[in-house]
């Protein structure tokens, strides 16, 4: 989807922008005639490499995804991790005449949700990813900002520690596929569909949160069988190896999404999963 040419006249930082997300979002945003300025610590061609994001250029929007993906690690860094980000979030709201857009997580609506997650239920702080991303949602949409709250993403180059990524890395094979839990119930989401609503929402003059994702939950059983009928190995069975006995569900309503930007995902995901066995050359 091309973005307004109108957007030409916008400069648009993103941080983070050597990362999964980042790298897509990019691309994506420079189909347009806007000046976007890709910012990592990392060298990487055609990126502006900083020490610190502090040290990032001011535009007229930023786009904040510089921050840990790995939950698991962020909690084992604790307060340290918090200080740190929030310090420089607070830091890039602060800078006049330059609006942040903040990828957030779903992961702030918990795990026990029979429904739907909407932008205006409860949220949970229940460790220190979590915690993290509500104080900085606070601080952006203190500043005028606008919050995206995402659900999983996948695509090529994404990151190789979630439940996607151990189960491709068992296709092709013999013998079932094996996964810690096959139960929890999860929202799902193309990256290049994640980006697409980035790139509305910086047409757009909307300030709040907004989730992206699917809006249709999948168990992991679910995911692992849609796998393996797209590699044509249906036969295998499924394994679970720690499965748990308390309900996990976490699917986001993105009807709030489709109001205010007309954003919707474009492709099922059985068709998604398909084309990422493709590109990985896992069928033919």
């Amino acid at each position: 989807m091309l973005l307004n040419p109108a957007i030409g006249m916008v400069k648009i930082v993103i941080t983070g922008a050597s990362g999964f997300v980042g790298r897509y979002l990019t691309a994506h945003l420079k189909l347009t005639d806007a000046c976007v300025i890709p910012v990592s610590r990392r060298e990487c061609p055609g990126v502006l490499q900083v020490d610190d994001y502090s040290q990032s250029p001011t535009g007229d929007i930023l786009i904040h995804l510089a921050e840990n993906p790995d939950r698991a690690k962020v909690n084992m860094s604790g307060d340290h991790y918090k200080t740190e980000a929030s310090n420089l979030v607070k830091f890039l709201s602060e800078r006049p005449g330059q609006k942040i857009i903040y990828a957030s997580s779903g992961v702030v609506y918990g795990n026990k949700n029979e429904a739907l997650c909407r932008v205006d239920m409860p949220v949970q702080a229940t460790d220190t990813y979590s915690e993290t991303k509500l104080l900085n949602e606070k601080i952006v949409l203190d500043s005028g900002g606008a919050v995206v709250r995402l659900s999983n993403l996948f695509g090529d180059g994404m990151a190789t520690s979630n439940v996607m990524t151990d189960i491709l890395k068992q296709i092709p094979g013999d013998g079932p596929v094996k996964v810690r839990d096959d139960k929890p119930v999860c929202d799902f989401l193309h990256v290049s569909d994640a980006v697409s609503a980035f790139g509305l929402l910086v047409e757009s003059s909307y300030c709040g949160i907004l989730n992206v994702g699917s809006g249709i939950g999948t168990s992991i059983r679910a995911l692992a069988k849609i796998f393996l009928m797209a590699a044509n190995q249906d036969e295998r069975k499924i394994i679970a190896t720690q499965p748990s006995v308390m309900n996990s569900i976490n699917i986001l309503d993105i009807s709030e999404t489709n109001k205010v930007l007309g954003w919707h995902p474009t492709a099922p995901l059985n068709e998604r999963l398909g084309q990422l066995l493709l590109s990985m050359g896992k069928v033919k």
